[in-house]
């Protein structure tokens, strides 16, 4: 589930600051990188941090399988947006960057709602409707900086 809100959290810091200001690529790999990896380390801090202050009778996953899960869901992410942006022209990276985390939050919402018993079609619905409302917030805020 983190890896639901490090692609919300990370298409809201690419929504901040203008997309047509000639950031260098850098700046824009900055907010992905400190964005995505700053979150999976808060997230393991609060997570861990939890577990000893209340006893879980059944703990499900130790901490190091928690946090070896994060890392893989985060490295995904932040890879793809970073390749997304390397080959993406300068007016359109923080768009490409935002699309890519739209993309992955549909994909963790299908996978997710499965997790959860929902059926395929269900799962499935949910997904596009999470990737739909993602895009169209990452594309608006495109036209919005003009």
């Amino acid at each position: 589930m983190m890896g639901v809100y490090v692609s919300i959290a990370l298409l809201a810091a690419l929504i901040a600051g203008n997309d047509h200001a000639g950031d260098s690529q850098f700046g824009v790999l900055k907010v992905v990188w400190g964005t995505t990896l700053g979150l999976a380390l808060a997230h393991w801090f609060a997570v861990t941090l939890s577990a000893r202050l209340v006893h879980d009778p059944d703990p499900h996953h130790t901490a190091a399988e928690l946090f070896a899960s994060q890392v893989v869901v985060v490295g995904l992410v932040t890879v793809a947006a970073t390749l997304v942006v390397a080959l993406l022209p300068v007016d359109v990276e923080r768009l490409g960057a935002r699309l890519t985390a739209a993309a992955f939050l549909g994909v963790l919402v299908v996978v997710e709602s499965r997790a959860g018993g929902s059926s395929t079609g269900r799962a499935a619905a949910y997904g596009v409707g999470a990737l739909a409302v993602a895009a169209l917030i990452a594309t608006i805020k495109w036209f919005v900086s003009y």
